[in-house]
């Protein structure tokens, strides 16, 4: 891309209001792209989002072929292949490793939420290996994804039933998915409030969402402020707080909402300043060892860097 960037103000996606503060001006730091944006909160409710965003037609040019969540060489479609190997082994072994293998399935599905087979959906499914562990354990899952590229590579690889859309509308009739999981989707979608009356219009009564985002309250983004990694501009076009993201939720529909925070870093963050070098091991562990003692707060204030958050359809 060359010369200006088309962006464009758009209003909150919680409340509607069009009254904000630019925190602060960022540019595209992952990959390079041009443009300049801004990260804004709404002055009525406190919701983050990027404003102003590059346009509805300029954003695929931000998801270069190399873009990680589409490439089927990436650590995460390494990582499900050992998973698949390990739910495969038999005997007392079989027993000692398969909650490890389940990991990273049962993080965002806990095992409280299976109710037998049934639909499952995932938007924004990538190279497909959430799907594929779904279906290891019992579910018949589908994917949706804005990448073409992704949705051949999660057929290939896995055998994976995919469509390819934007997610606004779901292509899919009224009721049919018993779990609808959106992980690290949300955060890229023009307007999560309508993709999550979508999805709510897609499940069964009775049935759930699991949505998995980067933490705006997180210990991470206040250490490191314009630095935070996680901002992701402008991919990133909305930014969650536990706050905002129950809100969001109860919004579109859903009942028995809960949300949590993962992934607390506080050793990370207190010695990130350190060169990692041999020679200063010691003093990093000395610098960062008193910041265990914020772990508790951290953990009970949802400082994590992700949240995890489930909300249910209600039973008819």
């Amino acid at each position: 891309m060359m010369g200006e960037v088309p962006t464009e103000w758009v209003a909150c996606d919680l409340c509607g209001a069009e009254d904000f503060e630019v925190l602060f001006w960022g540019t595209d730091r992952r990959h390079g792209m041009p443009g300049k944006f801004g990260v804004a909160q709404c002055r009525q409710c406190g919701h983050l989002q990027t404003n102003p965003r590059p346009t509805r037609e300029m954003l695929p040019s931000y998801y270069p072929t190399d873009y990680t969540a589409h490439d089927s060489t990436c650590h995460r479609v390494r990582h499900t292949q050992r998973d698949i190997a390990l739910l495969r082994v038999g005997g007392w072994w079989g027993k000692l490793v398969r909650p490890f293998a389940a990991f990273r399935f049962r993080r965002l599905v806990p095992s409280w939420m299976d109710k037998g087979s049934g639909l499952f959906l995932e938007i924004g499914c990538g190279t497909g290996w959430l799907c594929k562990l779904a279906a290891l354990f019992g579910w018949l899952p589908v994917g949706t994804d804005i990448s073409l590229s992704a949705c051949q590579t999660a057929r290939n690889l896995w055998g994976i039933a995919t469509v390819c859309t934007d997610g606004a509308p779901l292509p899919f009739r009224d009721g049919i998915f018993q779990l609808v999981v959106l992980r690290h989707t949300l955060e890229h979608l023009l307007s999560p409030k309508t993709a999550l009356w979508e999805v709510h219009r897609v499940l069964r009564s009775g049935g759930w969402v699991a949505i998995e985002v980067p933490n705006a309250h997180s210990l991470g983004r206040w250490v490191f402020g314009e630095g935070w990694d996680s901002w992701d501009l402008p991919r990133h076009l909305h930014h969650f707080t536990p706050a905002t993201l129950q809100r969001l939720l109860e919004q579109t529909g859903f009942r028995e909402v809960r949300v949590v925070s993962a992934y607390h870093k506080p050793f990370v963050l207190a010695t990130s300043w350190l060169p990692r070098h041999p020679l200063l091991q010691g003093l990093r562990i000395l610098s960062g060892f008193p910041c265990w003692l914020w772990l508790p707060v951290a953990m009970h204030r949802r400082q994590g860097e992700v949240l995890r958050a489930w909300g249910q359809k209600p039973p008819q």
